[in-house]
């Protein structure tokens, strides 16, 4: 036993040593149903990375609160015209990128028990933008 837990420590020490210290990575690539995401964007180094990807999914969202700072931790949820679920994520940080079949959609944003829904239609080619805002108390 004592063994075991040695060497999972040690390859703890040795996965942390590559990861590098002081930066927490928060772009999330996963698969939600057949609908391939990407989320962060906590930070600038993040930002910049979800810049580049962008030209490879067809829906943006972005959240923040209505004085402009970003939010995290978002619950999304998108469904078809059928009203089937194809994407249920929570969001890693203020921008999430999405690769959508073409056809319209519903898509809910949820922050702090606050749920504001919004309807897109997504086309072929091209990317569509969504923005949800929250009112925050200072």
């Amino acid at each position: 036993m004592l063994k075991h837990v040695g060497t999972v420590l040690c390859g703890l020490v040795l996965v942390g040593g590559s990861i590098g210290v002081g930066h927490v990575r928060t772009v999330m690539e996963a698969r939600a149903a057949d609908v391939p995401y990407v989320s962060g964007g906590v930070g600038a180094d993040d930002r910049e990375e979800l810049l580049a990807k962008e030209k490879d999914y067809n829906l943006k969202i972005v959240v923040a609160a209505t004085s402009g700072d970003f939010l995290a931790d978002v619950k999304i949820v998108i469904e078809s015209a059928r009203n089937e679920r194809v994407l249920d994520a929570t969001m890693e940080g203020p921008i999430l990128l999405a690769m959508m079949p073409p056809g319209t959609y519903t898509v809910r944003a949820t922050s702090d028990a606050q749920t504001q829904t919004k309807t897109v239609t997504i086309a072929s080619q091209g990317q569509r933008q969504l923005d949800f805002r929250w009112d925050r108390k200072p």
